[in-house]
């Protein structure tokens, strides 16, 4: 895996990338036309939660699409939750119990806690003589209260996870939980109705609405006409905060008030939504929120971020993690992920997210030479795998591979196609591919539309292979001529594998300047002849 030339090139870079960013009103918030509206199971959501008792009670209107209704419908739901049919004309059966799920939620994350819980399988039966859309209304009830468990301190985010809880300290339910019926892993749209106790606030994805109060009581209403994975409940007694980046509500829900955070995290998240809305395309959501956690966490979900107290009072996260989150919307969340073929998302907003703010402050060489020393530490021929079997880290050596070696593998993509190609072959994939799933051969296509270049041996030797090249220089010798200074060397790729095929960066030093030359090496060995008016005096094989 190989990296930028020279310190000066990664600047200039850096300049391009932020060259057209324009002040924060100009902020887009994209609306998908191409996407029909019937075309997505919708559940209509209204929920009653008690975090005192750990309780919850949902009523839900379901509406399938005619395409999709058949004799026989299965979902999944929490078997903590008993289910009841109000829809005479509709029969909901038990199938199985106590099933075991792969994890729904967060991108397929690992979450330590997701085999406390199982799913119930339940069979909805329509009428004999339906025709058209199958909408039908549910009850289901029952407690979540799932303990926060610390995952493993092996890779970075070692933060408490849980697949769902309800208690008097907050409230976290997402796809992991099962709180809402799943059906197959479809997209759906929804608009969720919570009913909380006074003084409680809820935030969910989409966009909000406060209707008339009850007495003693606090209703929110959140709106998701755009396609999701999966539905968020996130709820605690907040202090909130709110600004405005162009047509985008940014707001800041704390646990505790503290105003002049608020502010800092609302003025940081209008900066970011317009460079990436520069750099990729139209924010694609009506708000992004900041929402603090009652454990540390380091979640970006659809519109928002969950972070944990510790997390956001560090004065780094701000420009590190921060922007991390909020590019997920991008990458993650309205691009989603076909994790059948592996996940590209972690690696490309590692990319444009952590690696390009070091980038801006000219320590992108030293932040690639961590990434590689981290695969070189963690990564060996038992726990190596291809970026095509990569879901979600579980470890030092699956961070290494799916966020690391991808991070490297588009910074090579970018090498090869230069800056402003790199830019429109991912604006272009991102709106072909807005609120669809996609993989990594789609971004291929994108660049290859772009580019005019037939990009498949390049993503199949980095995404189907595993492993990595070792390079070796030697023979190297200056032989000076009438006709000039004829500098030859020799680099070899030393590592067990087969050879990869590389276009390698070599910096050749003279008295008064550097010159970077690319060597192409499709085999083991390359070697090389270069001739200079000027006496080389020193050569580097990638220095950056």
């Amino acid at each position: 895996m190989f990296k930028k030339s020279v310190v000066i090139v990664l600047i200039a870079v850096s300049t391009l990338l932020l060259s057209n960013c324009r002040s924060a009103s100009h902020i887009e918030v994209v609306e998908d036309p191409s996407v029909e509206s019937d075309s997505y199971i919708s559940h209509r959501i209204s929920a009653v939660v008690d975090p005192y008792g750990s309780f919850i009670k949902v009523e839900d209107d379901i509406t399938i699409p005619a395409y999709r209704v058949k004799e026989k419908i299965t979902f999944l739901l929490l078997s903590d939750l008993t289910v009841e049919s109000l829809d005479p004309r509709v029969r909901i059966e038990l199938d199985k119990a106590d099933l075991k799920e792969d994890d729904l939620g967060l991108d397929r994350e690992d979450h330590s806690g997701s085999s406390a819980i199982s799913e119930k399988r339940y069979s909805v039966y329509p009428a004999a003589d339906h025709d058209g859309d199958l909408s039908f209304k549910i009850s289901y009830e029952g407690q979540i209260n799932y303990p926060v468990v610390e995952a493993g301190e092996e890779y970075a985010r070692s933060f408490g996870q849980s697949p769902g809880i309800i208690s008097e300290r907050g409230v976290y339910l997402g796809g992991s939980t099962y709180w809402v019926p799943s059906f197959d892993d479809e997209l759906i749209r929804f608009n969720l109705t919570v009913n909380l106790p006074e003084g409680w606030d809820a935030v969910s994805q989409g966009k909000r609405t406060i209707p008339e109060q009850p007495e003693g009581r606090r209703v929110v209403v959140w709106d998701s006409p755009e396609p999701m994975e999966e539905v968020f409940l996130i709820a605690a007694e907040f202090t909130e905060y709110s600004g405005m980046a162009g047509p985008v509500e940014v707001n800041a829900f704390l646990r505790s008030p503290d105003e002049a955070l608020a502010m800092k995290y609302i003025k940081t998240t209008a900066q970011y939504l317009e460079l990436y809305r520069n750099l990729i395309g139209p924010y694609p959501y009506a708000k992004f929120a900041l929402v603090e956690n009652f454990w540390e966490t380091g979640y970006g979900m659809p519109s928002f971020t969950l972070l944990g107290e510790k997390v956001i009072r560090f004065p780094f996260i701000l420009h590190s993690s921060y922007p991390h989150e909020l590019l997920h919307n991008w990458w993650g969340n309205s691009v989603f992920v076909d994790f059948d073929s592996g996940n590209w998302c972690e690696g490309v907003t590692t990319y444009m997210a952590d690696h390009l703010i070091k980038e801006q402050r000219g320590q992108g060489v030293e932040y690639r030479r961590s990434t590689l020393k981290k695969f070189t530490d963690h990564v060996n021929e038992e726990n190596d795998f291809p970026l095509s079997r990569f879901t979600s880290r579980n470890s030092a050596a699956s961070e290494a591979i799916g966020y690391g070696k991808s991070l490297m593998t588009w910074n090579m993509l970018r090498e090869k196609t230069g800056d402003r190609l790199f830019i429109e072959g991912f604006r272009k994939f991102y709106s072909e591919y807005r609120f669809k799933t996609a993989s990594f051969d789609d971004i291929r296509k994108s660049f290859e539309d772009v580019t005019g270049d037939d990009l498949k041996g390049f993503f199949t030797q980095w995404v189907e292979r595993k492993g990595a090249p070792e390079l070796e220089l030697f023979g190297c010798e200056v032989v000076e001529g009438n006709s000039g200074n004829l500098l030859r060397f020799t680099i070899s790729q030393v590592q067990r594998e087969a050879p990869f095929d590389l276009d390698i960066p070599v910096a050749v030093t003279f008295s008064d300047s550097v010159r970077v030359i690319k060597v192409a090496m499709t085999g083991r060995r390359v070697d090389s002849e270069v001739s200079f008016d000027t006496k080389p005096l020193s050569i580097q094989v990638d220095p950056s």
